[in-house]
């Protein structure tokens, strides 16, 4: 095979001459397509109807077939034209291609115009499982501080500009993160028939015609799925005149071809279905109620705060947002549960710390109001009666207002 070429030539014992004709035989062991050609072809002229029928592709024809069609029938669409052997190459690199462009366009959208660079935090929670209770502890503090410095920009573009699907929301990285799931089934899908398409098929189920046929013994000789022996009509000008020679050929590289794409149209359709239900699944945990809730308050209750319901309602709602409980499903599921565990409770002492200073901080806006309206509006805000956000000019509303500590927020009286 094309091994032995290398073998030849690290051979010291042989000679130029014998090294060359075993690269020769080599060569012609090698070549994809060998074609049985009348006894007065030259060995120029084989080489020159192989080379033809490689190129101006084949026709399958079963050898058992009585008629065989006559030569002008025979260029029509009434026999299986074998056309894809030539290009199966390109065919594959374009699949890894198409298969990749999701991926660049979530890295490209997500850099670009979400602020939260959700790779970097994962790899950082992975990393920290590696670490002692110090460090892991600074990489935490440093996760969460991006993460809060993110969602921050993220509350203060969403009244500048709402222009990208869910960032008025802030949830722009969940749905694109969805959408890109979306892409990639519709990518999948889309691929199984370009494959059915460039083998030459209209059968849906092309692959488990291939695969029945292959468990009951039925081989190609009587399918016609990925013909190892073809027929190719080479067309010769001599002396003005056109001769025709059919030749029957056959293509070893089918051997290995029916694998590949058997494997590959079956792969494609477990991956598709796959892709189908992690796409409901996501859809499905980000966008139904009470989920987002049911996730941040499994690992509060693993530890020892206190915690209410109001008050994780607004952690969740207010301060995290859809984008900040993806960013701790991606680390849950990358970094596990403890690191997951340490991060949320950062994030709660952080929220908690930065309302003791100033409830109002999270708040944008500069529309003076009195301290007892400012209140009232500001606890039904916090108890869920008001879903309008009660607006600050930083000035001394709240100075001397007597506060009562509540698990995290305050409690005015």
């Amino acid at each position: 095979m094309c091994t032995d070429l290398f073998f030849a030539a690290s051979d010291a014992s042989e000679d130029a001459e014998t090294e060359a004709s075993a690269a020769d035989d080599d060569d012609d062991d090698c070549y994809p397509i060998q074609c049985w050609v009348p006894a007065q072809f030259t060995d120029a002229w084989e080489q020159y109807t192989e080379n033809y029928c490689w190129v101006e592709n084949t026709y399958y024809l079963p050898i058992t077939q009585a008629h065989f069609p006559p030569y002008p029938e025979r260029q029509e669409n009434e026999i299986t034209h074998i056309s894809y052997y030539q290009w199966v190459p390109f065919f594959l690199a374009l699949e890894a291609l198409m298969f990749y462009i999701p991926c660049i366009l979530w890295r490209g959208l997500l850099h670009w115009h979400s602020g939260i660079d959700v790779q970097n935090l994962t790899q950082m929670a992975c990393d920290a499982r590696l670490m002692d209770a110090d460090a892991r502890g600074a990489t935490v503090q440093t996760i969460a501080g991006h993460m809060e410095d993110a969602l921050e920009i993220q509350r203060e573009v969403t009244d500048v500009s709402g222009l990208f699907v869910g960032r008025r929301w802030g949830s722009y990285v969940t749905c694109l993160y969805i959408f890109i799931k979306l892409l990639y089934l519709i990518n999948v899908v889309g691929q199984i028939f370009l494959l059915n398409w460039f083998l030459g098929t209209n059968n849906v189920f092309y692959g488990f015609v291939i695969l029945t046929d292959l468990v009951q013994g039925k081989e190609w000789k009587k399918s016609g799925n990925f013909p190892r022996v073809t027929m190719c009509d080479v067309e010769v000008r001599v002396l003005g005149n056109v001769h025709h020679h059919t030749v029957q050929c056959v293509l070893m590289i089918n051997m290995f071809n029916e694998k590949i794409f058997l494997f590959l149209w079956f792969w494609y359709v477990l991956v598709s279905i796959f892709t189908t239900f992690s796409l409901f699944h996501w859809i499905l945990i980000s966008f139904l109620p009470g989920q987002h809730m049911r996730f941040i308050r499994k690992y509060l209750r693993a530890t020892d705060l206190a915690t209410d319901r109001q008050s994780v309602k607004k952690f969740v709602h207010k301060f995290l947002g859809f984008d900040g409980v993806f960013c701790m499903r991606m680390i849950s599921a990358h970094a596990g549960d403890i690191i997951a565990t340490e991060l949320i409770v950062a994030l709660w002492h952080d929220f908690n710390d930065r309302v003791r200073k100033s409830p109002v901080e999270m708040f944008e806006g500069g529309v003076a109001q009195s301290p007892s309206k400012l209140d009232a509006t500001f606890k039904s805000w916090l108890l869920g009666q008001n879903r309008n956000k009660p607006t600050y000019d930083g000035g001394t509303a709240l100075r001397n207002k007597k506060r009562r500590k509540s698990d995290g927020y305050f409690t005015f009286v």
